[in-house]
């Protein structure tokens, strides 16, 4: 006897909430149910098979099909634009996008006509030019078109919205430009919200009524559709009516589950890494086994084709000045370039932001931005490259890996946006992985590696376009003891030789991976100094310098005391 167990997952969700859900599904399902009831078996078949019926199922889908790619043309640049740009007269377009909803589909055909009908003024000019609209199956389209088109740019927009735009920012400054990051990235990650507004629009379309018959007529193999020739049997023959109904409702229920089980549709399992070996594979984000021979490639040796010439000297500093008052955020900084330097202060102290407009994501009032010769931003010389052009990678403290391309494609990304092919990208690629003890993750999806793993994946995804400077906001935060441990190991590594700026509120951070140590308080730097002689003032007259608390509590926790010297 084969026992069964069923899995119980708590939630949050109160029992009584099945009562209204149940006469929601009744409520929809109950209708149906009466329909099918009445279907004489024996007439169904003539009546699918008629050539009327067969014309108007033939002129639906065509006509339906046609409006739902249309939207997606059309209706997709429009929903992105609106969830992700800000300009005059927003809230008028998203009202006029909006209306087709509330408006009666006759009142839709009526504006429909006498825009584009023969006596219109547009519609005649195409009249004359032979491209007359109305009472054409060009005039079902656009009626279609119509009333569908706000679902998809709804769609797309609430996608947008939700998702946020974090991973295109993070492909940006991997050196992604726009087009790259739309089609690589953005299109891919919003396939489901794409998808979603394609089936709404095309169910919309396949049950238009009355703007088509407004605009369009009932012309037969014209423009009459189903939902025309159901109006149009329904008196003189229900059953007729009836069974065109449900022949209706079967296709488009069958078009809906063919797409859902499409292998582009969303899925609800995780995808599964490709099996590579009948060796067990780590769970704690470390290499099984230790690096020897050709998979213990240093950093330092990989091949790193966005590096400028080694003869080239590099930058002895990194001179930073930005003033962004909305952000409550006035900085002015000189730091060595070619080292780790680790900003501390406590929350909301501007950390992040500083972060931001080094990496372009927000504008700053003023300010400049030099690394060595190299100037990345100057706001007095008109100079506000975007994130692309700057050549500054952002870490943030979630790894940020792309979940529609492998481990191996993620970190090649930056690769192939500087101009490599694939297989040359792939191989460097390999390579950085390998250096960092996650060569055997190559071939996962981001979705099946650890969180230790995951973090070195986006450390090689940065490194291996070797960025002029690199961003880390608390990096191991999320970690845990003994990765972070060794996550820290592997970064001190790597890091060394390289210019760098770590966010930290850990100690530990700072002693193993910092020369200089910079302390941030209310948008402003309250101190900066190399590590080891990071002056605390412990005397009454110290207490109310700027920064003074947060310091004497983080220079507490150095228990050996490197990071801070005190003096009375």
């Amino acid at each position: 006897m084969t026992n069964i167990r069923t899995r119980h997952g708590h939630s949050t969700a109160p029992t009584w909430l099945w009562i209204p859900s149940g006469l929601g599904i009744a409520f929809l399902l109950v209708p149906i149910i009466g329909l099918i009831a009445r279907i004489d078996p024996g007439h169904l078949g003539d009546v699918i098979l008629a050539p009327e019926s067969q014309l108007a199922m033939g002129l639906s889908l065509l006509t339906s099909v046609i409006a739902a790619l249309t939207c997606v043309i059309i209706g997709f640049p429009l929903g992105y634009l609106l969830a992700t740009r800000t300009f005059r007269g927003q809230r008028i377009v998203r009202t006029l996008i909006l209306l087709p909803l509330v408006l009666p589909p006759v009142v839709s055909g009526l504006a429909l006509l006498y825009t584009w009908g023969r006596t219109a003024v547009l519609g005649s000019l195409l009249t004359d030019m032979g491209l007359g609209l109305a009472y054409t199956s060009a005039a079902v389209v656009f009626a279609q078109i119509f009333v569908s088109l706000p679902f998809m740019v709804m769609s797309v927009e609430t996608a947008v919205a939700a998702r946020g735009q974090d991973f295109e920012l993070t492909a940006a400054e991997l050196g992604a430009k726009p087009n790259r990051v739309f089609f690589h990235i953005t299109l891919p990650l919003l396939r489901q919200g794409i998808m979603t507004g394609a089936i709404l629009c095309f169910a919309r379309a396949l049950g238009e009524f009355g703007a088509t018959l407004t605009f369009a007529g009932s012309l037969s193999g014209v423009t009459r559709t189903m939902p025309l020739q159901i109006y149009l049997v329904r008196e003189s023959d229900p059953q007729s009516a009836i069974a065109l109904s449900l022949l209706l409702i079967l296709i488009a229920l069958a078009i809906i589950v063919l797409v859902y089980r499409s292998p582009h549709a969303p899925k609800p399992h995780v995808r599964r890494a490709k099996a590579q070996s009948a060796a067990p594979q780590p769970t704690d984000g470390l290499d099984p086994t230790p690096e020897t021979g050709a998979s213990a490639t240093a950093v330092s040796d990989v091949p790193s084709p966005a590096r400028a010439s080694e003869d080239e000297a590099s930058a002895p500093t990194i001179r930073l000045n930005a003033c962004a008052p909305e952000r409550g955020l006035d900085v002015g900084l000189t730091l060595p370039a070619g080292a780790t330097t680790a900003v501390i202060g406590r929350n909301g102290a501007g950390k992040s932001s500083l972060f931001q407009i080094m990496t372009g994501a927000i504008p700053a009032e003023s300010g400049s931005l030099h690394i060595g010769e190299d100037t990345i931003f100057d706001l007095e010389a008109n100079s506000w490259p975007p994130a692309h052009a700057r050549g500054i990678v952002h870490l943030a403290q979630a790894p940020l890996l792309f979940p529609h391309l492998s481990v191996i494609d993620n970190v090649a990304f930056g690769l192939r946006a500087h101009g490599h092919r694939t297989r040359q990208a792939r191989t460097i690629a390999q390579d950085m992985l390998i250096s960092l003890g996650v060569g055997h993750c190559a071939d996962r999806g981001p979705e099946a590696v650890s969180g230790g793993q995951a973090a070195r994946i986006a450390l090689a995804r940065a490194l291996v376009i070797d960025p002029k400077l690199l961003l880390l906001d608390e990096p191991l935060a999320a970690l845990d003891i003994d990765v972070k441990s060794e996550t820290r190991r592997v970064l001190g590594r790597v890091l060394a030789g390289r210019s760098a700026v770590i966010i930290t509120h850990d100690v530990e951070d700072v002693t193993a991976l910092a020369s200089t140590l910079v302390l941030i308080d209310s948008g402003t730097v309250a101190r900066a100094a190399p590590v080891g002689q990071f002056e605390h003032r412990v005397a009454e007259d110290g207490a109310g310098a700027a920064g003074h608390d947060f310091l004497a509590s983080f220079c507490a926790a150095d228990r050996e005391g490197i990071l801070c010297s005190k003096s009375q």
